[in-house]
């Protein structure tokens, strides 16, 4: 195993890699750096990678069960991390974080059913409520004095129709972290008109500034929210880490836990076991370190973002996703995803598939090494003086 670094560049063009075999098909050329998955161009944490390798010096992976280290790592860090004190029956084990939303959209809705999102929003929110055939109701996040904010009032008269709202928190891709008086808000809308909450936390310890509060751990929230949680995101482990529900009320968590029965998705994988418990026990200061290191690659985007003033970073609270204002760069869509790809030699997501309020912006990616970040930045500039 190498010594640990974050500016070490370790290249994933041989690993099958989703980030960078689809290039050619999603922007058309190779010769890109790849910035648009969420996932991150940095080493795990090497006791996450000792302890999956000392697993696979065992000759056999096969049937594994869920076994009391795997709750009590999840028990650990959400007391450490989030200060919430949660019992391990509340916790119900998952694939992923999208297959549990799937899931609660299906078990807790009916076709035609009103499932509320706030876009511009991670683009499966839209996908998942349109394949079942559910209503999407748009609650449109407002941008007052350059930071978005709840539009509260339509989302109330949005709740009188809905039966499920999807929360992203904190929120993709603006990277909001929402306050305690926000997410209050929220749960006494949806206890007044008897909304379930799935609040997607999987950007929970990716916060720089603020505190991450879990919105079950607001009065009544209890009773009406299913959480989402990995760690898949915070430790870089996407393509192993098994995912979690924490539901504390008794009748949401069986009916949950059967739908996934019902599918047969409750097998663990049990590398996906052992990178969760060595992320939550063993990873602290992996973490904090790490969080550092990103904060620094946004200042310096900020920073080079200077002399290009027609690009705006918004403001960005957590998350390792940037959100690119360009509208005065006065391009359509397409010539947009043009300059970045075609001039800028940047892959990067368009605004405009993340709903509404996204059309004109672009999200990028910044966890990768400092030394990459820095010539992608130079070929930025220099497009953008070229163009603008």
């Amino acid at each position: 195993m190498t010594d640990f670094s974050f500016d070490n560049i370790i290249l994933r063009e041989d690993t099958h890699a989703e980030k960078y075999d689809a290039r050619v098909e999603k922007f058309g050329r190779e010769d890109i750096t790849p910035m648009w998955v969420a996932d991150m161009d940095l080493a795990i944490s090497p006791a996450i990678q000792q302890a999956l390798l000392e697993r696979i010096k065992h000759p056999i992976l096969g049937y594994t069960d869920y076994y009391s280290e795997y709750y009590l790592a999840i028990q650990r860090w959400m007391k450490k991390a989030h200060n919430w004190e949660i019992e391990q029956k509340w916790i119900s084990p998952i694939n992923s974080i999208l297959t549990g939303l799937n899931m609660a959209i299906e078990t807790f809705s009916n076709i035609g059913d009103g499932v509320i999102i706030q876009p511009p929003i991670y683009p499966p929110f839209y996908s998942m409520i349109k394949h079942h055939k559910r209503k999407v109701l748009e609650n449109e996040l407002l941008i007052e004095n350059g930071a978005y904010k709840i539009n509260f009032e339509e989302f109330e008269e949005q709740a009188k129709e809905a039966k499920i709202f999807l929360l992203c928190s904190p929120h993709n891709p603006t990277g909001r972290v929402w306050s305690r008086e926000e997410l209050t808000k929220i749960v006494n809308i949806c206890k007044k008109y008897n909304i379930l909450i799935v609040s997607d936390e999987v950007h929970a310890d990716l916060i720089y500034s603020k505190r991450h509060l879990p919105i079950g751990t607001i009065e009544e929230a209890e009773k009406i929210t299913i959480t989402l949680n990995a760690p898949s995101k915070s430790f870089n482990i996407a393509g192993v880490a098994s995912a979690y529900a924490i539901i504390k009320n008794d009748s949401l968590r069986r009916k949950f836990h059967e739908a996934f029965q019902r599918y047969s998705l409750l097998n663990p994988n049990p590398l996906t076991l052992i990178a969760t418990i060595s992320a939550y026990t063993q990873s602290d200061m992996w973490l904090q370190e790490l969080l550092i290191y990103l904060e620094k690659n946004l200042t310096y985007i900020r920073k080079r973002l200077e002399a290009m003033p027609k690009i705006k970073a918004m403001p960005t609270e957590a998350t390792f996703l940037l959100w690119l204002d360009c509208s005065k760069l006065n391009l359509s869509d397409d010539e947009l995803k043009d300059f970045f790809v075609n001039q800028a030699k940047m892959g990067l997501n368009q605004g405009s598939s993340f709903g509404k309020g996204g059309l004109g912006f672009m999200r990028l990616n910044f966890a990768l090494p400092f030394e990459v970040l820095a010539e992608v930045m130079n070929g930025l500039e220099k497009a953008y003086k070229k163009n603008f």
